[in-house]
């Protein structure tokens, strides 16, 4: 399965709660450019995997514009900042046990989107997410970190 994990795209600094935050300017912006990217990587979405938080949700509204209609959208208290990085693991390699073949989309925060990486490929570690940044990941009989894309290095 093609995993793509990324982090929300740039928020606002203050808002009445951390999960009010929004995405400001900025982080729509690179949010739209990281969708084109993944337009051009994704010809199917089997699965998007989204936190609650508002900021993920944005972004993952606005790369919806660009990508191509997902089968299913899930919704995961598990994917918040301090989410349960193992819980999130277990699923996406279940899903990729059911869809060997299909694309997945996580979207999520830090530090969780570099733990989830470490946790499917345990010898990439958890790399570090610039905003809206990228990572992609092959889940299949042998795990391979592929690559990681950040908005600013994007076209």
């Amino acid at each position: 399965m093609q995993v793509f994990i990324m982090r929300h795209g740039e928020a606002e600094m203050f808002a009445a709660s951390d999960s009010e935050r929004a995405l400001n300017q900025s982080g729509l912006n690179e949010v739209g450019k990281m969708g084109g990217y993944l337009a051009s990587k994704l010809k199917q979405l089997d699965y998007v995997l989204v936190s609650p938080y508002l900021r993920a949700q944005q972004t993952w509204h606005r790369l919806a514009k660009s990508l191509p209609e997902a089968a299913q959208v899930i919704e995961l208290k598990e994917l918040t900042p301090s989410g349960d990085e193992m819980a999130v693991v277990a699923l996406i390699n279940e899903l990729a046990l059911e869809s060997p073949n299909g694309s997945l989309l996580v979207v999520s925060h830090l530090p969780l989107v570099g733990f989830i990486v470490e946790g499917l490929v345990a010898d990439a570690g958890a790399p570090l997410f610039s905003t809206a940044a990228v990572a992609e990941v092959n889940v299949a009989e042998e795990n391979s970190f592929i690559s990681l894309q950040h908005p600013v290095t994007l076209a």
